[in-house]
């Protein structure tokens, strides 16, 4: 069985952040945010990939997969417009008789996935969706409720959400929605009320984050080069070559990423992430933060609930701080800055709650 990723589209929710990276390719402990689709379809069993893009996500795509083993992946430029047409692009590749459509912004265990290919198997049905409670009011792509009859697909009025990846006939699809709905009892369902995110808004990096780093224990590489003095709390993830500097202190939930460099007297604390090749300067504050690959913090800076792009330089003595924005399933979400890709934050910088730049 074949899985088609779809990992095309706009992104408005992350915008302008999205305007110059492909949203699944962002970076969540070490991993881009397709990773996770992928390696726990990986896990059910599924060897061989269709990844559906933009031409802003094909480069980072074939130099973050081009060492996955043991699986194919094909890379597909997205011709159509839609979730509807990036389906119609991935089946156009697609030669089993039953295929994966699986979202890219999803995070969840990989025995999410492993559920869903086990229905499929013990169940018979041509269709197999997974179910998702979630608190009134939160935008996804697709709401459903139970009936007599099985499940009838909404836009409103439901606390169950689709799960964003599905098994499907390899058939012609022209709205998904309506496709799922015209099954009846030929599509069969599981409710998955476990960890699961859909990556929309930047609120949702840090919720991903808090998510997975719940489930780690601490893991330091024999490779990293920490300090004496150095203070290391629990459920810290330290990957290789990472450097923690004199008298820093990572006080987790926290993971610092390959070749990271954590400067003097710095404190990460409160789910955050620094990633792979990301610069955090001396005496600086990171409190549930995403610093994605190779972005740079200028000492004494202070950061709350935000997003540092790729590539991104804050200068030194900068601030953020955060506001409560809005609930989802039963937590408050904070934003205190977006900021995208390859942005410059000048020296002394007090950026307002909320700021997208």
């Amino acid at each position: 069985m074949e899985a088609i990723i779809l990992a095309g589209g706009k992104g408005e929710g992350l915008s302008p952040y999205s305007d110059k990276e492909q949203k699944e390719t962002i970076s969540l402990l070490g991993r881009m945010l397709i990773s996770y689709s992928i390696q726990g379809l990986k896990k059910a069993g599924i060897k061989d990939f269709i990844i559906v893009t933009s031409q802003k996500g094909e480069k980072r795509l074939e130099e973050e997969l081009q060492n996955e083993k043991e699986i194919s992946i094909d890379i597909v430029i997205q011709k159509r417009e839609g979730i509807n047409g990036a389906i119609k692009d991935g089946m156009e590749k697609a030669s089993g008789d039953n295929v994966v459509i699986a979202f890219g912004d999803i995070v969840a265990p990989e025995e999410f996935y492993v559920s869903l290919i086990n229905a499929y198997l013990t169940s018979g049905a041509e269709v197999v969706v997974p179910l998702i409670p979630i608190s009134e009011g939160l935008q996804t792509y697709g709401l459903a409720r139970l009936t007599d009859k099985g499940i009838e697909i909404t836009k409103e009025g439901s606390t169950l959400a689709l799960g964003g990846v599905y098994v499907v006939k390899n058939e012609e699809i022209d709205d998904f929605l309506t496709y799922l709905q015209s099954k009846g009892d030929k599509l069969k369902y599981f409710i998955w009320s476990e960890e699961w995110l859909d990556v929309g808004y930047p609120e949702d990096i840090i919720n991903g984050i808090e998510m997975m780093l719940r489930r780690e224990k601490t893991r330091i590489s024999d490779n990293s080069e920490i300090s004496k003095t150095a203070i290391i709390g629990k459920k810290v993830i330290i990957d290789d070559y990472a450097v923690i500097d004199d008298y820093a202190v990572i006080k987790g939930p926290a993971y610092i990423g390959r070749n990271a460099y954590i400067g003097t007297y710095s404190l990460i604390r409160d789910y955050s992430s620094v990633e792979n090749n990301a610069i955090i300067g001396a005496y600086c504050e990171i409190a549930r933060s995403s610093i994605q690959p190779y972005a740079e913090v200028g000492s004494k800076s202070y950061l709350s609930s935000t997003i540092v792009g790729r590539k991104a330089k804050v200068g030194a003595n900068v601030i953020t701080s955060s506001y409560p924005a809005t609930v989802i399933r039963g937590r408050i979400s904070k934003l205190g800055t977006l900021i995208s890709p390859e942005t410059q934050i000048p020296h002394g910088e007090i950026l307002k709650p909320g700021s997208k730049v």
